[in-house]
């Protein structure tokens, strides 16, 4: 008799600590937030040619939600869907969010089991939230995470 054992190890390394939390430090997190939104979302006489050319072809939205995770994948199944054929369809989302007041791991578990789905927790600890919904999600595009980082 063939006995067969599987072994399953996960490495995760530590979570981001942030430092110190108080109301200037979380005011200043949103101002960064919103200033490099407005940057990017707002017409500019500053941007070059090339720059505006580029942003014309990005869909910037704003939308409130209970549910974040569920509107985030209900909109992308949406422009998959609507996508040219051929086309590579690219989200670009945060890891996280400095300072958030607010924490969507309690929609990610519902959102996962919904779903039927099963990640690793490594997942949620590398793509952030919003990433670990869409690879749950199986979304057919192509993910860009970033997660900006303070110059020493």
């Amino acid at each position: 008799m063939l006995t067969c054992i599987a072994v399953f190890q996960t490495l995760a390394a530590a979570d981001t600590v942030y430092g110190h939390q108080n109301t200037q430090t979380r005011l200043a997190s949103d101002t960064a937030d919103n200033l490099i939104w407005d940057r990017y979302t707002l017409p500019s006489t500053t941007h070059s040619l090339s720059v505006v050319s580029a942003l014309s072809r990005i869909k910037f939205s704003t939308r409130g939600s209970a549910q974040p995770l569920h509107t985030i994948a209900e909109l992308l199944s949406g422009e998959v869907s609507q996508s040219a054929s051929g086309k590579t369809l690219v989200v670009l989302a945060g890891r996280s969010r400095r300072l958030a007041v607010e924490s969507h791991q309690a929609e990610l578990r519902k959102f996962i089991s919904e779903r039927g789905s099963s990640i690793g927790s490594s997942v949620p600890k590398t793509l952030g939230d919003v990433g670990a919904a869409l690879v749950a999600a199986g979304t057919n595009a192509s993910l860009l995470i970033l997660q900006a980082s303070v110059s020493s």
